[in-house]
Protein backbone atom coordinates (compact mmCIF):
# COMPACT_ATOMS: atom_id res chain seq x y z
CA UNK A 1 0.00 0.00 0.00
CA UNK A 2 0.98 3.62 -0.50
CA UNK A 3 0.75 6.12 2.34
CA UNK A 4 -2.55 7.24 0.74
CA UNK A 5 -4.05 3.76 1.15
CA UNK A 6 -3.90 2.69 -2.48
CA UNK A 7 -2.30 -0.47 -3.78
CA UNK A 8 1.24 -0.18 -5.06
CA UNK A 9 1.51 -1.49 -8.64
CA UNK A 10 3.12 -4.95 -8.63
CA UNK A 11 5.74 -3.66 -11.06
CA UNK A 12 7.17 -1.29 -8.42
CA UNK A 13 9.84 -2.28 -5.87
CA UNK A 14 8.45 -3.20 -2.46
CA UNK A 15 4.95 -3.85 -3.76
CA UNK A 16 4.97 -7.55 -2.88
CA UNK A 17 5.71 -9.06 0.51
CA UNK A 18 7.11 -12.55 -0.01
CA UNK A 19 8.63 -13.30 3.41
CA UNK A 20 6.16 -15.74 4.95
CA UNK A 21 6.50 -14.47 8.52
CA UNK A 22 5.97 -10.89 7.35
CA UNK A 23 2.90 -11.88 5.32
CA UNK A 24 1.37 -13.56 8.37
CA UNK A 25 2.09 -10.52 10.58
CA UNK A 26 0.65 -8.15 7.98
CA UNK A 27 -2.50 -10.25 7.56
CA UNK A 28 -3.20 -10.41 11.29
CA UNK A 29 -2.58 -6.68 11.72
CA UNK A 30 -4.81 -6.00 8.71
CA UNK A 31 -7.67 -8.09 10.12
CA UNK A 32 -7.37 -7.35 13.84
CA UNK A 33 -6.23 -3.74 13.92
CA UNK A 34 -7.61 -2.52 10.59
CA UNK A 35 -4.29 -1.17 9.39
CA UNK A 36 -1.46 -1.95 6.99
CA UNK A 37 2.16 -0.89 6.78
CA UNK A 38 2.72 1.23 3.68
CA UNK A 39 5.86 0.89 1.54
CA UNK A 40 7.22 4.06 3.16
CA UNK A 41 6.84 2.53 6.65
CA UNK A 42 3.80 4.57 7.67
CA UNK A 43 0.66 2.95 9.08
CA UNK A 44 -2.51 3.28 7.02
CA UNK A 45 -6.04 2.57 8.28
CA UNK A 46 -8.03 0.19 6.08
CA UNK A 47 -11.64 -0.93 6.11
CA UNK A 48 -11.66 -4.19 4.19
CA UNK A 49 -13.59 -7.43 4.47
CA UNK A 50 -11.37 -9.71 2.45
CA UNK A 51 -7.74 -10.67 2.03
CA UNK A 52 -6.08 -11.92 -1.15
CA UNK A 53 -3.08 -14.23 -1.39
CA UNK A 54 -1.95 -14.23 -5.01
CA UNK A 55 -1.52 -17.71 -6.42
CA UNK A 56 1.62 -16.71 -8.30
CA UNK A 57 3.41 -15.75 -5.09
CA UNK A 58 6.16 -18.23 -4.22
CA UNK A 59 4.81 -20.77 -1.68
CA UNK A 60 1.28 -19.31 -1.99
CA UNK A 61 -0.48 -22.43 -0.68
CA UNK A 62 1.74 -22.63 2.40
CA UNK A 63 1.37 -18.88 3.00
CA UNK A 64 -2.42 -19.14 2.75
CA UNK A 65 -2.48 -22.00 5.26
CA UNK A 66 -0.27 -20.09 7.69
CA UNK A 67 -2.35 -16.92 7.30
CA UNK A 68 -5.56 -18.84 7.93
CA UNK A 69 -4.15 -20.50 11.05
CA UNK A 70 -2.88 -17.17 12.41
CA UNK A 71 -6.18 -15.42 11.72
CA UNK A 72 -8.16 -18.19 13.41
CA UNK A 73 -5.77 -18.10 16.40
CA UNK A 74 -6.41 -14.36 16.62
CA UNK A 75 -10.18 -14.89 16.70
CA UNK A 76 -10.83 -13.70 13.16
CA UNK A 77 -13.74 -15.47 11.49
CA UNK A 78 -13.10 -17.14 8.15
CA UNK A 79 -15.96 -17.66 5.73
CA UNK A 80 -17.28 -17.40 2.22
CA UNK A 81 -19.12 -14.38 0.93
CA UNK A 82 -22.79 -15.12 0.37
Amino acid sequence: YTSRGTLVPRSEPGSMVTDEDAVVRHAVTFAVEGSVEAVDGSTVAVAARSLCVHGDTPNAARIAARVRAALEASGVGIGAFA
